[in-house]
């Protein structure tokens, strides 16, 4: 569907969307430990920033105007309202009352006494403050559409979101701790729904999560909970291009935004005083009038919801400038699968959608679209243009064939303001915030991308058999050193979504995809990357110094890592949840996701020694393919002929001069290694195709009792036995 791009409408998301099963698992849900989660937020947290309640501000004058008269309409009937609650009947009051006495309850709250209200009842009486705001704004809302003055789709409600505790299993879709009493969500609802008997849960409309204190000492530990439960929310809503929160402790209120490198927050919002309540207030009337890309949500992914197609979508837009640079031409795909979610707080946020061009071909997708906040001065469209001289390059190279992924579309993202398309920038997101008087370095301001890309089959985090990612690995490594050889281009950016497995007729095999970050190589063989989106899989070397250049080595290493999460992760839905309840390699490899570039490094460093990487692989991976791949890497990487004990010990804290000189001898093993274990993983793959054709001649055939004089080697139980090994 091509067609020259509208104005955005507001389109509100609808229903969770479908992920692959074991998606969540990924390594992006491994989480923080604490002292991490605290760097985190101390590195990047903006304190005390009065533009951050700017950002949802309406940009129309006339909706403005219109916002500052809800204001103060319900400023005025709350400040009435406040002194004579305590006069009324509770049984008998109406809800406006009702409310007012929660509120009243809660803001002559005295910090200095925090055993006067305890957390759940700071939680009720939040929730009754939004109820009485909602209320207000229906009906203002109702009276300006009847005038004319106002579209039902440019507005919204800002209500509570019930969380349904009898059912858990629907807390998956939530992505929050909803079932603790000291937390809540801010979701947005269309203007009919109710806001009296409001109890449908909503994942995909939440706003803001919110976290409640006691009293204002709990903010630091409140702020944690809040970035845990955030990150969550990124991993659920795929169209989410930055969040909001709130923290309420005792009577203050701070709002905060997770930008993709920067945490800012509000000055302190203080309920107990008039002026607090007016401010808090206004935000909640912006939330409920602004465009739907000042909530953080993307205009240009859309959530619909169709039974006639099987349930809720995706619409997808991808934005193309034409040759003169005067309109934006737009392309729209259609997604009901999410092969890969955005599950880190800080950093890029890449997505990856299974995709199709018409909406009968949705279960049979054509492209995979990922959409990511790339370093500003990357330009997706040079690399366009880089891979498209390499598949020149590799043309005609049958054993390559299919094994790099091929781009067909590139570009940035663009948000319609004011009839006038714009690139979706961190400036362009938070233009009241991202100053240099903000402390905000160079490398944080980003463009929002979006690239499309030929199927190439699934994201090996979902393989269901290990030697599918051995084969996968082997091809997309090939295929990583003919980039480098044919084109010198270097990929700098593998990762457990850069390689992908497809089941054809000729068996399986891998792809090479993700060239966001390749760079062209230099004389010395060596490319400048900018910082890899996943801290997990970095080399020692990069981790150390993200300026240092990048080789074909530091790409070698971080599949060492892809292969231990990949294989710690496992294959069956029993492995996979035990690794999600932290019973197998989990923690272990959460040390090497410390948010601090240094501290992964040292830990990377001490585990690259034979005896401990070996007891992580005996007691963490239980696939022999993927154990003895990993094994066999690791030698040649850091323990190999060329090389002392000492002197690769000397590598991993960052002195690789000796390997360098050696590199095209190391990768020449790298490959051969690799080839080795493909062949022998392809080898189990027609076992078991074997063993499946040998069971369903049996079942289809008469029963027959094996003959004694049968070798054991030769029966169908000896070939089901060596296709279980």
């Amino acid at each position: 569907m091509n067609s020259q791009a509208s104005p955005a409408t507001s389109m509100q998301p609808l229903q969770p969307a479908n992920v692959i099963p074991g998606e969540k698992l990924d390594f992006g849900t491994l989480g923080v430990r604490d002292e991490s989660l605290t760097a985190l937020i101390t590195d990047s947290l903006r304190p005390n920033c009065e533009a951050v309640n700017k950002i949802a501000a309406p940009r129309s004058t006339v909706v403005c105007t219109m916002a500052g008269e809800l204001v103060n309409e319900v400023t005025a009937d709350l400040e009435a309202r406040l002194p004579r609650v305590d006069r009324i009947n509770r049984k008998s009051a109406e809800s406006l009352d009702a409310w007012a006495m929660d509120i009243v309850g809660w803001t002559g709250h005295c910090d200095s006494d925090p055993g006067q209200l305890r957390d759940y009842d700071i939680v009720e009486c939040f929730e009754s403050f939004l109820l009485f705001v909602a209320h207000h704004a229906k009906a203002y809302f109702g009276k300006q559409i009847a005038a004319g003055l106002l579209e039902s789709e440019g507005c919204r409600l800002i209500l509570p979101i019930t969380c349904m505790k009898e059912e858990p299993e629907s807390f998956d879709f939530y992505g929050t701790d909803c079932n603790y009493p000291n937390t809540s969500e801010c979701g947005m609802f269309p203007l009919d729904s109710s806001v009296e008997n409001h109890t449908t849960p909503a994942p995909l409309r939440v706003v803001a999560v919110v976290e409640v204190g006691e009293s204002h000492e709990e903010l630091f530990h409140e702020m944690q909970r809040l970035a845990v439960r955030t990150t969550r929310v990124y991993a659920n809503q795929h169209n989410r291009r930055f969040a909001w929160g709130l923290t309420v402790t005792g009577s203050y209120i701070h709002a905060y935004v997770f930008g993709p490198d920067v945490l800012w927050t509000s000055n302190e919002i203080n309920m107990a005083s008039a002026s607090g309540r007016h401010e808090f207030i206004s935000l909640l009337v912006d939330w409920s009038l602004c465009s739907v890309d000042g909530l953080g949500f993307d205009p240009s992914m859309r959530y619909v919801l169709d039974d006639n197609v099987g349930g809720p979508y995706l619409e997808i837009d991808i934005h193309e400038m034409d040759e003169n640079a005067s309109h934006v031409n737009k392309h729209t795909y259609y997604s009901k699968r999410c092969v890969g979610a955005a599950t880190d707080l800080i950093g890029c946020h890449p997505r990856y959608f299974a995709a199709s061009t018409g909406l009968e071909s949705m279960d049979r997708p054509s492209v995979l679209i990922k959409d990511v906040w790339m370093p500003s001065e990357s330009d997706s469209a040079d690399n366009r243009s880089s891979i498209l001289d390499l598949h020149a390059a590799l043309e005609g190279t049958g054993e390559l064939e299919g094994k790099i992924s091929q781009i067909v579309s590139a570009g940035s993202v663009y948000l319609c303001q004011g009839g006038t398309f714009v690139k979706d920038t961190t400036a362009s997101a938070f233009p009241d915030l991202a100053t240099a008087s903000l402390h905000i370095s160079g490398s944080q301001f980003r463009q929002y991308k979006r690239t499309v890309t030929r199927w190439g089959g699934n994201v090996i985090s979902v393989a269901s058999d290990p030697n599918q990612v051995v084969v996968a690995i082997a091809d997309a490594m090939a295929a990583h050193n003919a980039a480098y050889v044919k084109c010198k281009i270097l990929h700098g950016n593998i990762s457990n979504r850069a390689i992908l497995f497809q089941e054809t007729a000729n068996g399986v095999t891998g792809v090479l995809a993700d060239f966001d970050y390749a760079a062209p190589v230099s004389d010395a063989g060596t490319a400048k990357i900018k910082s890899p989106e996943h801290v997990l899989f970095q080399s020692i070397r990069r981790l150390e110094n993200a300026e240092t250049p990048c080789t074909r080595l530091d790409d070698w290493e971080s599949l060492l890592y892809v292969i231990c999460v990949v294989g710690a992760i496992g294959f069956s839905q029993m492995e996979r949840d035990e690794f999600a309840a932290g019973r197998s390699g989990r923690r272990y490899i959460k040390s090497w996701n410390s948010h601090r570039a240094l501290k992964a490094s040292r830990e990377r460093c001490r585990e690259m020694s034979k005896p401990l990487f070996y007891n992580f692989l005996h007691d963490n991976i239980r696939h022999m393919p993927l154990h003895r791949l990993a094994m066999d890497i690791l030698e040649s990487l850091f323990h190999h002929e060329w090389c002392s004990e000492e002197q690769s010990r000397e590598y991993a804290l960052n002195d690789i001069t000796l390997r360098d000189t050696i590199e095209d001898e190391i990768v020449a093993k790298l490959l051969s290694i690799v080839e080795r274990h493909k062949q022998e993983a392809l080898a189990a793959l027609g076992d078991k195709e074997s063993t499946t054709a040998v069971v369903a001649e049996e079942s289809d055939g008469p029963l027959r009792k094996r003959n004694r004089d049968e070798t054991p080697a030769t029966s169908p139980m000896a070939t089901r036995s060596k296709a279980r090994l």
